[in-house]
């Protein structure tokens, strides 16, 4: 499955999902839904056989096209991580960083799990996420494979 942004495979795309959305939309075949998006028929092809997700800004452009949420083409194994919430908000790990203050490497080291959650970073997740910071904590707390806890003694 090819990855954007960090080694996390614990989302995927609703590829069946979306070959009826883009039926239902019109789009009667991968070539022109791919000519509206600005990509590649095949990697319409991919997206539909769950090979692959697009580019956080490519789902948003994709699920705005097919007036869907996000939510709705993505499956998330395990519950909820930093990387699913991230490319449901239709960010890149750079305009995380850029949120956070920090270094696209030193997002990176913690949406993989190399690094624990500061939790100095809790209130600022929950601003770019929209959801209350308790909620933003229970979701990363629960169904964590791909992260390591939560520090709460450094910020």
């Amino acid at each position: 499955m090819q990855d954007y942004g960090g080694g996390d495979l614990s989302i995927r795309l609703r590829g069946a999902l979306l070959r009826r959305l883009r039926i239902r939309c019109g789009f009667h075949t991968q070539g022109s839904l791919a000519a509206v998006l600005g990509c590649a028929r095949s990697t319409v092809a991919t997206w539909e056989a769950s090979a692959s997700i697009p580019r956080p800004d490519m789902l948003a452009k994709l699920c705005t096209l097919l007036g869907v949420p996000v939510s709705e083409l993505i499956e998330e194994r395990g519950g909820p991580s930093l990387r699913s919430l991230r490319t449901a908000a239709g960010l890149r790990q750079v305009d995380m960083a850029g949120y956070l203050k920090i270094t696209p490497s030193a997002y990176c080291d913690v949406e993989t799990g190399r690094q624990a959650i500061p939790a100095r970073w809790f209130p600022v997740l929950s601003s770019v996420f929209g959801r209350p910071e308790l909620d933003v904590r229970a979701m990363l707390n629960t169904g964590r494979r791909d992260l390591a806890p939560v520090d709460t003694q450094t910020g």
